[in-house]
């Protein structure tokens, strides 16, 4: 190596060192082993110093004397390997895989040869059990992804995995919470440590492979209790540049069945933008059909409306209904019904002031209208390669730099229609010395979307509330917005925007220090930063006028703390209208969110191939968190309507582990043992003195409040800060902790195709931090809300699991797992509350506890044949509970004698979960040839059906003691289907496919969310009017006299509705709510090179 090769490599690596320290994440193991042994093929022998090598790497090992090899230290991907030896054929095997915490084992045999310089290729036989690994584990390639029906990002896929579900719009794994979960990407760890959950928002093109833990893994893992996303990404290869780009996009549609939200006609605004209704109002309309009374809202009419509210006002302020009607039509974005209002009798027309309005008042209102439909598009694609001219220079380097760009429209159109996210991820990869590989990855991603926090009720920014961004399927938060749930389901920005940007940077450092022996050293670094942007928006460009009223865009845009009065006309507060609940403005609120986490982590690893029986790897890990959460909410300029929970704080993780694979007479044990330190960012907190009213109940402030709080200070804090130093005490120490974690895991082969395995660990988390740091704190009204506490305990799952794997036919593999998970000393709720009832708010105690038990099974076919897939099956059965204190008082004797958290334990019951996905294809030669391609070849055919049993509910009329989960809402069924088409154009390898979410058109009820019914009332009206085998009982004589028509035995099910023969059923009041997404069709392309 000559000295200026040498000194460019050493630049090289000095660049990569300091682009952590200004730019910005965190790092597992994206290497393992590859193990084997080389006999001759006729005597059987093993062969002593066969050379073997990893084509393409400085990677290889010579066998032993029992014919033996280990290749360590290899990077996760699939490879050819060249084995060759003096007197036998040489023979390179293609299609070697390796995976993350797997080891590849191969049995190689070499045909004897006179003739040298020969060389045979072929495939090398797949290991499918891997006997050497003891818990549950899979592995998913790019082609899986890419097959895959309905999968555009990488969660999408995973949740049709066993153990994997969706909470709260957050992966969890095998019942456990959103904070459970940890996702790593070339080894840099991609969580948001402020909301608490994991993030998977990687380009799908850049994947080259995904492993999931969700059993009991090794003690190098540290943080995660429930399970861990394993993610490797391309580097690029010297031997070219290769890519891929997809770009697909679906019809234009409305995401649910039912009515439009936004149509006069619907279920909600019948009463009163029906022109047949609205006028007379429905006490009229219907006088005759008291069940149509009683689906829909009552509202008086706007003739009687209007002749209330010209009361007193001037001629030229008076409105006719039919001006009326129209304000109602614009305030609510719909389109007037111009049929029915010209079906109207001449009477009826000449009463309600009725004019035709004009093109131009026409256009207005259709200008105006808020559409639900939209469409969805996803680009993603990568390139890479050698990096041009100075890449040799620099140790043979390379580069894969890839990017993923989505617009999803919501189910609900909010502030905004749809969100969008970009991400894009490089990694750079070099070697300046045959031992030393050094790898930079760097991810940048902004998303721009809704938050579903709603600043007038002081919503918690978090994975348990309302943190993040608000979910595609977002009619959970339209339906819930306010305690009168729809009260302002027609004010557009009611919930606040919200954009994101992501930054994460690492450098890993490969040493390789002997054949036997390297060491890994990472550095990392991710901030993730939150912008809602804050003060009024609204146009007050009048675009249309309707009698009186002078008309601007309203109810788009906000407008809280301007004028109401347009061209002298003022609105009333919330644009209310007259005979109507709705409000349509003015408590929007303020978001204020400049939230800024940062994470720097440094990692260690070295491992040893010690022997023949033994690798032993140890390490050390730092974990330091900076969260600036400059973060609070204010619906009005007054002080008192804000609601703070700004903070800052520093908490770190140290782990140290060790561990051992140990192999005897084909017995593989993983021992191993982890010990953490969790600083929980030093300081103190308001633990001295729970019941202090003069600190925990309102402050007076005034407005400057907004101005200070804005700084990123905290006003409460000072006070607080202030009081302790007159009263020391009062402010208290943090606590740390250390904790110990033990874990081992046996595998073994019952049979050449089976193996059982075994694994038990204690695993340790920090709590969610914002139950440690979070306040909610709102001035000069109540006060303190919720108080989170930071002297919380790491929570410690204890986890057991058995399985059995099976290699019955050829590549089908069958797996069955059951899992035990003891959770104790979770974050539960404690209430503090004085006897005099003027202080009352929440904290936090390691209280709560969870037991969990499941049996997964997995069958699957992986080998790209003509038939190819896999089925799961998923059965869990879960509890949890609080122990100790639910409510402490300042009475000390009221806290000895009640208060207890006493049968307070929730059981879920069973409700399997069925999944099978199906490839078909054909090969890419098959059939006969046309201008160089196969008609008939290069065909894919998926499909994706899955099931799930229904939710349990109480439906308990009678008021039964101990009487629960009686009754199930219907079962979850669906198919979706992907057919591609892939062929040569151009010379590149170019797909073509059809992607079709609910093949169907399945009408899946969602009466379980409660989204249908009106209110409670509404769902148990339903409820009682079905004929259930339930009411057969006389015990409900006394409820069917008191409620005629309703109570009566029969054999409906739950989920029959209102039909010809069935018309005494109480359908629920809202249908479009009612029913999931319709059928969703994609169009697509990729091309590879």
């Amino acid at each position: 190596m000559n000295q200026k090769n040498l000194s460019v490599k050493l630049l090289f690596l000095s660049l990569l060192l300091l682009s952590i320290l200004f730019t910005n994440s965190t790092i597992a193991q994206t290497r393992s082993r590859i193990l084997g042994v080389v006999k001759d093929s006729q005597n059987k022998e093993a062969l002593v110093g066969v050379t073997v090598m990893v084509k393409g790497t400085y990677l290889g090992a010579a066998t032993d004397f029992d014919g033996k090899f280990i290749i360590i230290n290899v990077p996760v991907g699939t490879y050819e390997m060249q084995i060759s030896m003096i007197g036998y054929t040489a023979k390179t095997l293609r299609g070697v895989v390796v995976s993350a915490d797997r080891v590849t084992s191969l049995d190689i045999q070499l045909d004897p040869t006179t003739v040298q310089g020969q060389e045979v290729v072929v495939t090398a036989k797949a290991d499918e059990l891997h006997k050497e690994v003891s818990n549950t584990q899979m592995v998913v390639s790019s082609d899986q992804l890419q097959e895959a029906s309905g999968v555009r990002q990488i969660n999408a896929f995973l949740q049709k995995m066993p153990g994997i579900s969706e909470s709260n719009g957050f992966l969890t794994i095998r019942g456990g919470s959103a904070d459970q979960t940890g996702t790593m990407v070339n080894g840099l760890a991609y969580n948001n440590a402020a909301v608490g959950n994991a993030e998977t928002s990687i380009p799908m093109s850049a994947v080259e492979q995904i492993s999931l833990l969700s059993g009991g893994y090794n003690a190098e893992y540290g943080n995660f209790r429930s399970g861990l996303i394993n993610v490797t990404t391309k580097s690029g290869s010297q031997d070219g540049y290769h890519g891929t780009f997809s770009y697909s996009r679906n019809n234009e549609h409305m995401k649910r069945f039912g009515d439009s939200f936004y149509d006069a006609n619907n279920d909600l605004l019948k009463s009163f933008l029906s022109p047949s209704v609205g006028f007379v109002g429905t006490n009229t309309a219907w006088a005759d059909d008291p069940y149509m009374r009683s689906q829909h809202i009552v509202f008086p009419g706007w003739i009687s409306q209007a002749k209330a509210y010209n009361t007193g006002k001037p001629v030229n302020q008076q409105a006719a209904p039919y001006d009326m009607f129209l304000l109602a039509n614009w305030l609510h974005m719909t389109v007037p019904d111009y049929k029915g209002l010209a079906s109207l009798s001449d009477d009826m027309k000449k009463t309600i002031g009725y004019y035709e309005l004009s093109d131009a008042q026409k256009k207005a209102f259709e200008d105006h209208h808020m559409t639900e439909e939209g469409v969805d598009w996803n680009f993603d694609g990568g390139f890479g390669g050698p990096i041009p001219f100075i890449g040799k220079e620099l140790g043979n380097a390379t580069f894969y730099i890839s990017n993923s760009s989505t617009e999803q429209y919501y189910v609900m159109p909010v502030v905004r229609k749809s969100q969008f996210s970009y991400t894009t991820l490089g990694t750079m990869k070099a070697q300046p010395t045959e031992n030393i590989t050094i790898t930079y990855n760097g991810l940048w991603k902004r998303q721009q979307g809704v938050s579903p926090a709603r600043p007038p009720q002081g919503d918690a920014p978090n994975a348990g509330n309302s943190g993040g961004f608000m979910s595609i399927d977002n009619v959970r938060h339209v339906a819930t917005r306010t305690e009168s749930p729809l009260k302002y389901a027609y004010d557009p920005p009611f919930f606040p925007l919200l954009d994101q940007t992501t930054m994460m940077h690492g450098v890993t450092i490969n040493h390789v220090l002997s054949p036997k022996t390297f060491y890994e050293l990472s550095f990392s670094y991710l901030t993730i930063k939150n912008d809602s942007p804050i003060g009024d928006n609204r146009d007050s460009s009048v675009i249309n006028q309707i009698g009186p009223f002078p008309l601007t865009e309203l109810p788009y845009g906000k407008l809280q703390f301007g004028s109401r009065s347009v061209r002298g006309t003022t609105y009333p507060i919330y644009l209310a209208l007259p005979g109507l609940t709705f409000a349509y403005g003015s408590k929007e609120g303020d978001l204020y969110d400049r939230t800024k986490t940062s994470q720097a982590r440094v990692k260690f690893d070295i491992a040893s191939q010690f022997d023949d029986h033994h690798y032993l790897k140890g390490g050390f890990e730092y974990n330091h968190i900076n969260m600036d959460h400059n973060f609070w909410e204010k619906w009005n300029t007054n002080a008192y309507n804000a609601y703070e929970f700004n903070f800052q704080r520093t908490p770190s993780q140290t782990g140290l582990y060790i561990q051992d694979q140990i192999n005897y007479n084909e017995i593989v044990a993983n021992v191993g043992v982890r010990v953490d330190y969790y600083y929980n960012g030093g300081g103190k907190w308001p633990t001295g003195d729970p019941f202090n009213e003069s600190m925990f109940r309102p402050q007076k402030v005034d407005t400057s409040l907004f101005r200070y709080l804005a700084s990123g200070k905290s006003y409460i804090w000072d006070i607080w800060e202030a009081y302790d130093k007159e009263h020391p005490g009062f402010l208290e120490p943090i606590k740390n902790f250390l904790t110990v974690s033990p874990r081992i895991g046996v595998s073994f082969p019952i049979t050449t195709d089976s193996k059982f395995y075994f694994n038990y660990g204690h695993f340790r988390s920090n709590p969610p931090y914002y139950t440690m740091y979070q306040y909610r704190y709102r001035y000069d009204k109540n006060g303190l809300y919720d108080m989170s506490n930071p002297n919380l305990e790491p929570p410690r799952t204890i986890s057991y699991e058995l399985g059995v794997a099976y290699n019955f036919y050829e590549n089908y593999i069958m797996q069955i797992s059951g899992y035990s998970k003891d959770v104790t000393g979770e974050a539960g709720r404690v209430t503090y509350k004085n006897a005099a009832g003027t202080l009352n708010y929440n904290n936090q105690a390691n209280n709560r506890y969870e037991d969990i038990q499941g049996l997964e099974i997995n069958i699957s076919k992986n080998d790209n044949s003509w038939l190819s897939g896999w089925l799961n099956f998923n059965y869990m059965l879960k509890k949890d509970g609080l122990s100790g204190r639910s409510l402490v008082t300042d009475v000390t004797i009221n806290n000895d004698q009640a208060g207890l958290y006493a049968g307070n334990e929730t059981k879920t019951l069973p409700q399997p979960e069925l999944n099978a996905n199906i490839t078909f294809r054909s090969p890419d030669d098959f059939g006969p040839a046309f201008l160089d391609n196969h008609i008939l070849g290069g065909w894919d055919l998926t499909l994706f059906a899955t099931y799930s049993a229904g939710d349990y509910f109480t439906w308990n009329p009678l008021g039964k003691l101990h009487y629960t989960n009686n009754m199930q809402w219907q079962d979850y069924y669906m198919l979706d289907l992907k057919l591609s088409k892939t062929f040569n154009l151009a010379g590149l390898k170019t797909t073509i496919f059809l992607d079709v979410s609910n093949l169907l058109n399945i009408k899946v009820d969602q009466m379980n969310n409660g989204y249908a019914f009106a209110d409670a009332t509404d769902r148990s009206k339903y409820l009682a009017s079905l004929h259930l085998p339930m009411y057969n009982s006389a015990e409900y004589d006394n409820l069917r006299k008191a409620n005629a028509g309703y109570y009566i035995g029969g054999d409906d099910k739950i989920g029959d509705l209102r039909s010809a023969d069935k018309s005494y059923i109480d359908d629920p009041n809202y249908n479009f709510w009612l029913y999931k997404q319709p059928r969703d069709i994609w169009f697509g392309v990729r091309v590879d090179f």
